[in-house]
């Protein structure tokens, strides 16, 4: 390692970053993590973290492993022990406060957050089969991967073509999928985003590959403009707090439902709490899902929504009951190839309304103004890695 500091910096960002901000970057804090870092890099972190490598990858493995390494905990154990004397170091500075408020405030912004995975381990579900008919070629996961060098299957996937110049589905709201069974039996699926991957393969030599279907209703006059992708963007707390604490400015359905009828928007969001966003805001522990949808904030102000009691995944309710879920799933496990634990091919959410709501919604947008905006991309690279982001 060249220069320690610079590679000490280098995680603090990356891991530590975006909870720095949320607490209005302290004078002096950052550094001094970056200080404590840098101490503890050639005794503790190099040889902790080579032989975490050695255990849990193979030596032809270019992704690191799905745990907890040395880098995070020195990273988190950093900041804990600098912000232990932050509120000593603002009253050397002459800005003294409650202690207890203080305290309580610095934590909430500068903990790490395990709520958004534990949440979507609550929302995992069994793969669904619910699509629009124009996607119904995707239920066949990562149909390209084939464990024999003799086995030449297609790619791009067959059925792709079909949808690959389209950004909205011809039927409008009429072409969005309704759940037929279970406990959601009927609901109406609004968004929707599903990845298919596989890895670069060794033994048969395979690039890698990925496949990525996003679905989401829209408002709007005309056509949408192609290339963005069908969702806007917002926070994960739309699932947890009230919208009045998030968007106080949007809290009356008369005005939201106004909003809907005359603005050209997506009414299904791709939240920060994803490992794919490309502001993915902050590492939130093992366990975050690829991907985690919500309603737009103007659709939860119209309908009248707040998030369920109780503990459980993404839901929201009204009056009646539980009134908009997001579903998490991920599986279909294949190797890569090498001495290694195997990796999920597929994995996706969607967003379902309950039908009442769906026709209040419909009606309040207006059914000519109903989109329903589609994206499907693929790619394929030689050395596998990230992923393309989203957007």
């Amino acid at each position: 390692m060249n220069n320690p500091e610079e590679f000490a910096a280098d995680l603090v960002d990356h891991y530590l970053g975006a909870r720095l901000d949320a607490a209005d970057a302290p004078a002096g804090l950052r550094e001094a993590v970056v200080d404590f870092v840098t101490d503890a890099l050639p005794g503790h972190v190099e040889p902790l973290m080579g032989a975490q490598l050695d255990a849990l990858t193979h030596p032809g493995r270019t992704q690191y492993p799905d745990a907890y390494l040395a880098a995070e905990a020195a990273a988190e154990d950093a900041l804990q022990q600098a912000a232990a004397g932050l509120r000593a170091a603002f009253a050397q500075a002459g800005l003294v406060g409650p202690a207890r408020s203080f305290e309580r405030g610095a934590a909430a912004r500068l903990r790490d957050d395990p709520r958004a995975a534990l949440r979507a381990e609550l929302a995992r579900i069994p793969r669904p089969l619910t699509r629009p008919d124009a996607l119904a070629w995707s239920l066949d996961p990562a149909p390209w991967f084939s464990d024999s060098r003799l086995e030449q299957l297609p790619w791009p996937p067959s059925g792709l073509a079909s949808v690959a110049d389209m950004r909205a589905l011809p039927a409008g709201a009429a072409a969005l999928a309704h759940v037929v069974d279970g406990p959601h039996a009927g609901w109406v699926q609004i968004g929707l985003v599903e990845q298919h991957h596989t890895p670069a393969r060794r033994y048969p030599d395979q690039p890698a590959r990925h496949v990525r279907i996003t679905l989401g209703l829209e408002a709007a006059d005309d056509d949408p403009r192609p290339g963005p992708l069908p969702l806007g963007k917002a926070p994960w707390q739309l699932w947890t707090r009230p919208l009045r604490q998030l968007v106080p400015a949007l809290t009356q359905p008369d005005t939201a439902a106004e909003h809907l009828r005359i603005t050209d928007q997506p009414l299904v969001a791709l939240t920060d709490a994803g490992t794919t966003m490309v502001d993915a805001g902050r590492n939130s522990g093992l366990g975050l899902p690829l991907y985690v949808l919500a309603p737009a904030a103007s659709v939860v102000a119209a309908l009248e929504l707040e998030p369920t009691d109780g503990i459980g995944g993404f839901s929201l309710s009204d009056t009646t009951g539980e009134a908009l879920i997001c579903r998490q799933w991920h599986g279909h496990l294949i190797h890569d190839g090498n001495y290694a634990p195997l990796l999920p091919a597929v994995a996706g959410a969607d967003l379902l309304i309950r039908p009442d709501l769906f026709t209040q919604l419909r009606d309040t947008i207006g059914a000519s103004r109903c989109r329903a905006g589609i994206s499907v991309r693929h790619g394929s690279v030689a050395q596998d890695g990230n992923l393309p982001e989203p957007g």
